[in-house]
């Protein structure tokens, strides 16, 4: 097999969620030394915390957006008087919830993306 394909595959390997010693033994079993692979491994990690990261940034602002309005539209009705339906008002407080949870999750894939394990396309869903 060719290095460029050996270091793709190992590259979706960390993408995918493998653990780093996986695919430290994958890359060493297919010809590269320990430290040709400690260098590789360095790199797929950065890329993926950029990716994890860029994820965190787009939940933190759809996130945002939806708390936001959900308390702005709580504050600019009268909440003790029957000007919006309880139909409606349970809408914006599971948007504002829903929102509240996004940005949450955004700012700790910002702040710590080596904690997240999954894959990067069950993050961004």
């Amino acid at each position: 097999m060719k290095p460029a394909n050996i270091l793709d595959q190992a590259r979706a390997k960390l993408i995918w969620g493998e653990s780093e010693d996986a695919v430290r033994e994958f890359l060493t079993t297919h010809g590269f030394s320990s430290s040709e692979a400690e260098i590789q491994i360095a790199e797929f990690r950065a890329e993926r915390h950029a990716d994890i990261r860029k994820t965190g940034i787009k939940k933190i602002v759809i996130g945002s957006a939806l708390t936001a309005a959900a308390i702005a539209y709580f504050c600019t009705t009268k909440l003790g008087t029957n000007t919006h339906s309880a139909k409606g008002a349970a809408f914006i407080l599971l948007g504002g919830l829903y929102g509240s949870w996004k940005l949450i999750d955004g700012i700790i894939y910002l702040v710590r993306p080596q904690s997240e394990t999954k894959s990067i396309t069950e993050i961004q869903e």
